[in-house]
């Protein structure tokens, strides 16, 4: 009996064996739902007819500009500013009056966005071809989690965020009862981050493996903060500067900028800003009563953007008191409670096993809509500072002092090559990664959704030192589609570069002259 029982415990200890090394070439990788949460208006927002609402159809800004330029052609003539405010505002507020929201912050009209609230099998369409931004992270993501893995999730961006976060709680958990899996990672675009930290604030992250943040907005960004604020002033040589990036040539921002600063030295900058600027002068209350307000001052999802130095100012500037008293306190929410506790809510996710990563771009002008704002150093739209979670940088255009010093002293160095960000600022420096020259989401389907793709497969957190394809700062390639560590050669000024400067040099000294030349000349 006993050499039988020990006949036995040893085919059995020696099958153990036999399975515990064969065990692993059966093993299976871990199956995981990719969620792309969008950014504002990837897809058109549309009323009960099926219309688009926003943005306006060229059927409508065809209307509104034949209406428009009666007014603004007779203004020229009469300097009637009022008449000016009656002929533009009416159709202006035609035009976009059906996006309004009401003292509540609930919309008026029935408008909504395009919804998906299952996977993308037999919806994938507009994404299979996405060169960039998130149409290129949801194509990237097909090719890497398969289709029927990867969802994507929108909402109207008017909205508040913690209500959208409602209904991100409610797509996860149908999307882990629709695929049983393993682990979920999820990236969030520009507004949709307000939107994660908000389901993060409600819901926490058990649910969640990876969160990755792409050029979001969960700080704000200072363009939205100025303009409700009634901070506002064009800029027409950050204008010129935006243009010229985009066309993502060389030598067409060479001359573009070139072209800017003739048109300064010229002095046709300062006529149209002053020109532009003496209409919004004197229309600025007209504006903000008629047009501002009521149809953008009541939208949760746009006080979300508000950033913190703006915060209370914009209350003040936008909001009527007590009638507005349910309004504030559904924002303050939002604001103190997600927006101000974010790091606390992203630290507490870390501390829950959820792995975090922040994307931020920069070398861009924001929007030209004030002075402090086209200074600021954005992917050309969200400040760099508040899409890193902090980072400080250079203003636009210009480097750190020689003797400048990282902030946060370190074993390692957060100071971007180029000398235009501190990354040691950061709530988590060493999660945070940045993009040279990268415009607003842009993340060009190839190298740059690879690393996203990186991101959202990792099984362990991940850091700016683990990759060196992929360190902490990056600059992208256009002309040859490629993600490249940022070096203090690859931003070298080109032969192209230092031949312009010396155009813009003789052009600013013969403006110069002239200008002495005129003064002494009598009146």
């Amino acid at each position: 009996m006993k050499k039988t029982l020990k006949a036995i415990l040893s085919i059995a200890i020696a099958a153990t064996m036999v399975l515990t090394v064969f065990i692993p070439s059966f093993a299976t990788e871990p199956k995981t739902a990719f969620i792309v949460v969008s950014g504002m208006n990837t897809f058109p927002l549309v009323d009960i007819n099926g219309n688009q609402a926003f943005p306006p159809s060229s059927d409508t800004i065809t209307k509104m500009v034949l209406k428009v330029v009666p007014p603004v052609l007779s203004f020229l003539v009469t300097n009637d500013y009022d008449a000016l405010g009656d002929g533009i505002f009416p159709p202006l507020y035609d035009a976009f009056g059906t996006l309004a929201f009401d003292e509540n912050g609930d919309s008026i009209h029935d408008v909504n966005g395009t919804l998906f609230d299952c996977s993308l099998v037999g919806k994938e369409a507009p994404f299979i071809a996405g060169e960039s931004n998130e149409f290129a992270t949801v194509r990237a993501g097909i090719d890497t989690f398969g289709l029927e893995n990867t969802y994507f999730f929108n909402y109207d961006w008017r909205r508040d965020p913690l209500e959208h976060a409602d209904r991100l709680n409610e797509f996860i958990k149908m999307v882990k009862e629709q695929g049983d899996y393993d682990r979920i990672s999820l990236a969030a675009f520009s507004m949709g981050g307000t939107v994660t930290l908000s389901y993060l604030y409600k819901y926490g992250s058990n649910d969640l493996d990876n969160i990755i943040l792409c050029s979001t907005a969960f700080q704000g960004t200072s363009c939205v903060g100025s303009l409700f604020s009634a901070d506002f002033s064009l800029s027409l040589s950050s204008l010129w500067h935006r243009l010229a990036l985009l066309t993502r040539d060389n030598t067409w921002e060479n001359v573009i900028d070139y072209l800017d600063e003739v048109l300064e030295a010229a002095g046709v900058n300062n006529f149209l800003e002053n020109f532009a600027n003496s209409i919004t002068d004197n229309l600025k209350d007209r504006i903000y009563a008629e047009l501002l307000i009521p149809i953008f001052g009541r939208m949760p999802g746009l006080w979300a953007l508000v950033p913190d130095m703006n915060y209370e100012t914009a209350k003040e500037t936008m909001l009527n008191g007590e009638e507005s008293a349910k309004f504030v306190d559904r924002i303050d929410t939002y604001h103190y409670s997600v927006q101000q506790n974010a790091e606390a809510l992203l630290t507490a996710a870390m501390n829950n096993g959820t792995n975090v990563y922040l994307l931020a771009q920069y070398n861009w002008p924001s929007l030209p809509i004030s002075d402090y704002v086209s200074k600021q150093n954005s992917d050309n739209l969200i400040d760099v500072e508040y899409a890193s979670g902090g980072a400080v940088s250079a203003d636009l255009g210009e480097t750190f002092a020689d003797d400048y010093v990282q902030q946060i002293p370190s074993e390692y160095d957060y100071i971007s090559p180029d000398r235009q960000i501190d990354a040691s600022t950061c709530m988590f420096p060493e999660q945070t990664w940045f993009f040279r020259d990268m415009g607003h989401v842009d993340y060009p389907y190839g190298e740059s959704t690879d690393f996203i793709m990186w991101l959202a497969t990792s099984e362990k957190q991940l850091t700016v030192r683990d990759n060196p394809d992929y360190p902490q700062f990056m600059t992208y390639d256009y002309d040859n589609a490629k993600l490249l560590p940022l070096t203090e050669e690859s931003v070298a000024p080109t032969t192209a570069d230092t031949i312009f400067d010396v155009l813009e040099n003789i052009t600013r000294f013969i403006a110069d002259f002239m200008k002495n030349v005129l003064s002494y000349l009598p009146a």
